[in-house]
């Protein structure tokens, strides 16, 4: 995977059962993209994560491209033990609520579980907050220099996702992205910089991020729920949820093809 995430930047979409899995899998196969299929740490404790292992593994060759799954934002460390153990690709410890200190020695205490076995670790600095917040993403939301050289010296981490500006959710207005900083990382490490919400920004924008040499891997999980949504809605419009007549199957073929198109359309954006 990190030979991967090195030669080009890819787009990682959350997931949360098969029939979103599938519908992401073959718009990145029509692509011609090898993707990154994340889980929320909630998704995970609901799925069953040696079934979900095997069809994803099943599938992607199947499909003939790479697909890697990733544990996207947990702090609970049993269950990023048991991703280790059910051969997630790689884990994400989100221990940036904690001071600088106690982020480093929690992540090292996942590096040192996950790297006997070759899986991944990403980490956070700075807060990367939800645009739910109510909080100013343009001023708060930006990571402290002094805190990602002292994480980078004492973490031997995979990926590290900094906070720059970017939020989760969908951006109310434009976001003010820091771009320096992604540079400033760079000259400190050679390790991927991964950048969390992906969701809502500009085209010209995912671009212009994925160009960045350092940018290896951006987070998209919100336009995902939407695209869930869209598909339902468009059911309604189409009188699919009528009760006479009613077939699951054609609401769930909407829905996929939302899913489909857009991340078809994502996946196009980048080089």
């Amino acid at each position: 995977m990190i030979s991967d995430l090195q030669a080009a930047c890819l787009l990682a979409f959350n997931v949360w059962d098969v029939n979103s899995a599938k519908a992401v899998v073959d718009a990145a196969a029509d692509r011609k993209k090898n993707i990154i299929l994340q889980t929320s740490a909630g998704i995970y404790s609901q799925i069953d994560a040696k079934e979900t292992r095997a069809f994803i593994k099943s599938y992607a060759n199947k499909k003939k491209i790479s697909v890697w799954l990733h544990l996207d934002h947990c702090k609970d460390m049993k269950i990023i033990e048991d991703a280790i153990a059910m051969e997630w690709d790689s884990v994400m410890i989100d221990a940036s609520d904690l001071s600088i200190q106690e982020n480093i020695d929690k992540t090292n205490r996942v590096i040192e579980m996950a790297h006997k076995v070759g899986v991944l670790v990403e980490a956070e600095v700075g807060q990367i907050k939800g645009i739910e917040d109510n909080i100013d993403i343009q001023e708060h939301c930006i990571a402290s220099r002094e805190e990602i050289r002292k994480f980078l010296m004492e973490a031997d981490v995979d990926m590290l996702a900094v906070a720059f500006g970017n939020a989760h959710g969908i951006y109310k207005g434009k976001p003010k992205l820091d771009y320096d900083m992604i540079d400033y990382v760079a000259q400190l490490s050679g390790i991927p910089f991964v950048v969390h919400g992906g969701s809502g920004m500009a085209d010209g924008e995912i671009k212009k991020l994925s160009q960045k040499e350092n940018v290896k891997k951006i987070n998209i999980s919100t336009e995902v729920k939407l695209a869930y949504r869209e598909g339902i809605m468009k059911s309604l419009k189409d009188g699919l949820l009528e009760e006479e007549g009613f077939q699951a199957t054609l609401v769930e073929k909407t829905i996929y093809e939302a899913i489909y198109q857009m991340v078809f359309h994502k996946l196009g954006i980048i080089i």
